[in-house]
């Protein structure tokens, strides 16, 4: 499925979920969807703010976007990941599950792709759940961070061999 059609359902679903539930269709809300389906990435509502009060030619508050993202998760449009401590909002339609490589140095997060791992955790069947989607985050320092650290690790058996020569 490519981008457009993924956004024009997205969309659809949110016409569905707002006539059932007796709520208004906004072009503020449309503004909200179509950034967050044509992003690749997971976002955060302070990025989607900023985004949307810097970009858009639609005036959206940070308010609307906050009470958009809400309704967008009880619509089964998005859903939060927690990722370093910060809330992120991702599309619900690519159930293909995310693998993060996340830096305890800078915090630099990169998204990977094994296909072993997917079909793994795609084949895990649990009693009384169903999967609608996944996340796996693995922690550890990225190799401009393990090199530092190694670089301060020689400094300081360096300076402690100095020490203990004298």
């Amino acid at each position: 499925m490519d981008k457009n059609d993924s956004l024009l359902q997205a969309r659809q679903k949110l016409m569905d979920y707002l006539r059932l539930n007796s709520l208004r269709n906004t072009q503020e809300r449309i503004a909200v969807l179509d950034f967050i389906y044509s992003n690749e990435s997971s976002v955060s509502a302070e990025e989607l703010s900023r985004h949307m009060s810097e970009k858009s030619r639609l005036r959206v508050s940070r308010a609307t976007v906050y009470n958009s993202l809400e309704l967008f998760e009880n619509a089964g449009l998005v859903r939060k990941i927690l990722v370093n401590d910060q809330l992120l909002y991702e599309r619900t339609d690519r159930n293909r599950g995310t693998i993060r490589l996340i830096c305890g140095g800078c915090g630099k997060t990169t998204e990977m792709n094994d296909e072993r791992v997917r079909r793994q955790i795609g084949e895990m069947r649990t009693r009384r759940f169903t999967m609608t989607g996944w996340t796996l985050n693995a922690y550890g320092l990225c190799s401009k961070c393990y090199a530092s650290l190694k670089r301060k690790q020689k400094k300081l058996m360096n300076n402690k061999t100095d020490i203990d020569k004298k």
